[in-house]
């Protein structure tokens, strides 16, 4: 992780330097890349505490730095426009690509945490559509980052399979099984007289489909948690109780109320209501104590659009349950999945073709494929509206992002098979570096930091992005530096940092979830 190492390096050099222990250097790379690898703002951070212009401080730093001997033999540090520039050597990028997967760097520890990370967790009342396909890729390949950064982590999926919801699909299903019309307040879908068909339980046949569904876009789960069993176990009821005890709660209109507000909620929230029924949020509550009953210290949760308000109503439940036990700021987090619009050539795609229904997260799947569904749906944002379209996911061109960066890939096997592998690779450290190799090289080591800061941060398009920043680059390369073509020390350079960089590509879509097709 050389930016992490950096970062940590810096800090303490600037703690001794200047007296400053508390400064955590923060490197980023600059726009113009010409001015270094990285750069840091603590110049600017330092003006108004050492009443110096942030150039001047820039300046006495970089001084400093360039003389100590735990940098100048692979740093080169340049001060520009108050900012702190620093340069690797081409022999110490060299170093880092020869140990990137002999030795891989650890991680910085997730503090023994146990997290337990529930998504999609979709009412077993009908398919999975395009938005419970989004909530499962993320929380896949949220899993697989956090796993591989060395997180002890359980993916869950809730089962919906109580309440209102569930009376009302098996009261259409039992409707249509005797030729009567469905509830108004019922579920319309033809697959509703496809169940009717059979006497098996709909809820399991619905269920067994969003099982298959997901293992088609290969996402698997630890862990399989029925709502059913928190009502048959008691534990809403003992929830309920423990509230009671701790003076959270009080009655008012007949209705059983959480004084949430006391705990940063902006009002109160009903437990039961007054026709003795549980709210959603009485269960959510009971579900989220279990978890912590069951040794998780860390909650992570994907949850719908129209789930965002129960966010800080579950987060105060905890607060007023556990207190100091259990810190609901690091320990409790919450993505919100946006809303996905399907569209075909820039038209809206809101019915099935084949149904004339919404459409299903299979149709989808069996239209552009299991690796272009999971890639456009993982690469935005959680937070941001979706637009999906098919007719560019399935397009052969480089217009398709998950295309064009698989094809890199492809390209680098083609390469591989034409020329051979030519090692051994000696005294590569040696060689000078053309501009497109170098910036190559350097993408293919900040994959770590890369990792790190996705897992860090919950965000896994920050993979995606990373990955076409490391296809584009490596277009350009090949563009730049022909490797078939090249004689001598070149084309071993060249092909050893194919092979390395290709390594790079399919741990990336090992953590994505997608194939590394060598032919395209």
């Amino acid at each position: 992780m050389i930016k992490y190492t950096l970062e940590k390096q810096l800090s303490a050099a600037i703690a001794i330097y200047l007296d400053r222990p508390d400064l955590d250097a923060r490197l980023d790379v600059p726009n113009n890349t010409s001015y270094g690898d990285y750069s840091t703002n603590v110049a600017f951070l330092l003006a108004k505490s050492l009443r110096f212009a942030p150039q001047k401080i820039a300046e006495m730093l970089c001084e400093k730095l360039a003389a100590d001997p735990a940098f100048n033999d692979y740093l080169t540090f340049t001060p520009i426009n108050g900012f702190v520039n620093v340069r690797l050597s081409d022999r110490f990028l060299w170093s880092r690509l020869e140990a990137l997967f002999e030795k891989r760097d650890r991680f910085p520890s997730h503090d023994q945490s146990r997290t337990l990370l529930e998504y999609v967790s979709a009412n077993p009342t009908g398919p999975l559509h395009v938005g419970h396909g989004r909530w499962a890729v993320l929380g896949d390949v949220m899993a697989r980052i956090l796993r591989f950064s060395g997180a002890d982590i359980t993916r869950e999926f809730y089962i919906n399979d109580a309440g209102n919801q569930i009376k009302n699909f098996y009261r259409s299903v039992d409707a249509a099984r005797a030729g009567d019309p469905i509830p108004e307040d019922g579920y319309h879908g033809d697959y509703i007289l496809e169940l009717a068909k059979s006497y098996d339980d709909p809820i399991q046949v619905m269920l067994d489909r969003q099982i298959q569904t997901l293992r088609r876009l290969d996402v698997e789960f630890d862990s399989w948690y029925s709502e059913k069993s928190l009502h048959n176990n008691g534990k809403v009821s003992q929830a309920l109780s423990l509230m009671k005890e701790k003076g959270l709660t009080y009655e008012q209109d007949g209705a059983l109320w959480f004084a949430s507000s006391r705990f940063g909620d902006e009002k109160d929230r009903v437990l039961i209501k007054a026709d003795g029924n549980l709210t959603y949020f009485a269960v959510d509550v009971a579900y989220h104590v279990d978890k912590i009953d069951r040794g998780f210290t860390r909650l992570l949760n994907i949850w719908g659009a129209d789930h965002h308000g129960y966010v800080p109503r579950v987060r105060a439940a905890l607060a007023g349950l556990f207190g100091d036990k259990f810190d609901t700021d690091q320990g409790f987090h919450v993505l919100i999945g946006q809303l996905v619009s399907l569209f075909r050539n820039g038209e809206p795609v809101r019915m099935s073709k084949r149904t004339g229904e919404m459409v299903s997260l299979d149709e989808v799947i069996d239209e552009i494929g299991v690796d272009a569904t999971r890639f456009f749906l993982i690469q935005k944002s959680a937070d941001t509206q979706l637009d999906f379209d098919l007719e560019l996911a399935s397009r052969k061109s480089s217009e398709n992002p998950v295309y064009y960066v698989q094809y890199a890939h492809a390209r680098m096997c083609s390469i591989v098979e034409k020329v051979g592998i030519l090692g051994p690779f000696n005294n590569l450290e040696s060689l000078v570096l053309l501009p497109e190799e170098r910036t190559l090289l350097l993408k293919a080591l900040q994959i770590y930091d890369d990792i790190y800061d996705t897992a860090l941060m919950l965000s896994p398009h920050r993979l995606v992005q990373y990955l076409t920043d490391l296809a584009r680059t490596f277009h350009n390369f090949y563009e730049a530096c022909p490797i078939m073509k090249a004689t001598g020390p070149d084309k071993a350079k060249r092909l050893y940092l194919l092979l390395q960089v290709r390594e790079v590509f399919r741990l990336c879509f090992g953590l994505l979830g997608i194939s590394a097709p060598e032919k395209m």
